[in-house]
């Protein structure tokens, strides 16, 4: 039967463990690197994430501390390494599941994915011993004749030979019904526990090669394509009679609506001032005062208004003061001149993403 979730997803049986701690928002987005074999035209990532760099969720990693630090203001619980192709770079990735797993212990779940390309037994051995729980793999499903998907698929088959959980991740494109079936049967065959259906997005960098090839999105409001998920509830449906794989239906909602928003809470518990208020969508509610000179204005605010120092924070980085809510409508009433009031929405994230302005007269 196929089951709707309560993170508007799909599956048929159970949930892979990796997908069951994403969508509380329980897993460390570590990006290892930009770099990979194929270049598929729906590939979502920005410029700035294509070159060999590494990331966990919004923060560039400069060192090893920086993925412990940001595992910690997460609580993370396992971690989804991801690029790029996590293996075109295998030792900075075996280094960075070692220390995972060496920081928070066996039971942190690591899980990665790779197109094949690369997976060598060799390699996989070195993933497997570093303590890789479970491995996705997106091969090149729809240039069939290319020689690097058969160079993929006889590499997948070395998965099968290690104690983890091994599963497939596709997108659920559009008019390829034949060759998701044919993936589904190919994992089933070999022993695969699992394959995630993606519903296929627009991004930035996708959104002008995606309309050329005639794909529409559902709405003006959407990234979603339209078509995609009708088409991966179709492949569920045939799943669950036709395989013995569990099946998850990823929506675009999922992601935006619960994925990203249970990670945001987690975080802003552990980032949040005491000024700053924790929005139902996990966002950091505040006000914050502009001027020219923030220390005359900071005194000014001290001495003059009589606001307690503790409900201010100099923020030189951005040219503000910080403050409550209501201390920020308070004074927006009260201070002539050139001071600029406004109530602020920010991701708890690294690089503090702000989300909405709203000026106080």
């Amino acid at each position: 039967m196929v089951w709707e979730t309560p993170y508007f997803s799909y599956a048929v049986r159970d949930l892979p463990k990796g997908c069951q701690l994403c969508v509380r928002g329980e897993k460390l987005v570590l990006f290892t690197t930009g770099a990979c074999p194929r270049d598929c035209f729906y590939c979502p990532l920005s410029p700035w994430r294509r070159g060999d760099v590494v990331y966990a969720n919004e923060r560039q990693v400069k060192g090893q501390d920086d993925v412990i630090e940001e595992s910690l203001i997460q609580e993370a619980r396992g971690a989804g390494v991801t690029g790029g192709d996590p293996l075109a770079r295998l030792d900075r990735t075996v280094e960075y599941i070692r220390l995972l797993k060496e920081n928070f212990g066996d039971d942190f779940h690591i899980h990665l994915y790779t197109t094949g390309a690369l997976a060598t037994k060799k390699n996989l051995e070195r993933l497997y011993d570093a303590g890789l729980d479970e491995i996705r793999f997106h091969p090149d499903l729809f240039n069939p004749n290319s020689k690097l998907f058969k160079v993929e698929m006889e590499n997948i088959k070395n998965a099968f030979d290690f104690d983890w959980d091994v599963g497939g991740e596709i997108p659920s494109i559009p008019g390829q019904f034949e060759r998701m079936k044919w993936y589904a049967e190919f994992l089933d065959r070999h022993g695969a526990k699992f394959l995630n259906v993606n519903e296929l997005e627009f991004s930035e960098t996708t959104l002008k090669t995606m309309l050329d090839m005639g794909y529409q999105p559902v709405s003006d409001e959407s990234a979603a394509i339209k078509g995609s998920l009708e088409l991966g509830l179709k492949l569920l449906e045939w799943g669950e009679e036709n395989t013995s794989l569990s099946y998850h239906l990823c929506t675009a909602k999922l992601k935006d609506a619960v994925q990203l928003k249970n990670r945001l809470r987690r975080m802003a518990r552990n980032v949040a001032k005491p000024y700053m208020e924790i929005t139902e969508d996990g966002t950091l509610r505040f006000g914050i005062a502009e001027y020219d000179d923030l220390d005359e204005l900071y005194e000014f605010l001290v001495n003059e208004a009589e606001v307690p120092v503790e409900w201010l924070y100099i923020n030189r980085e951005r040219g503000r003061i910080e403050m409550p809510e209501e201390v920020a409508v308070e004074l927006a009433e009260a201070v002539e001149g050139d001071v600029r009031f406004f109530i602020v929405e920010e991701y708890p994230t690294f690089d503090r993403l702000e989300v909405e302005r709203t000026p106080l007269p």
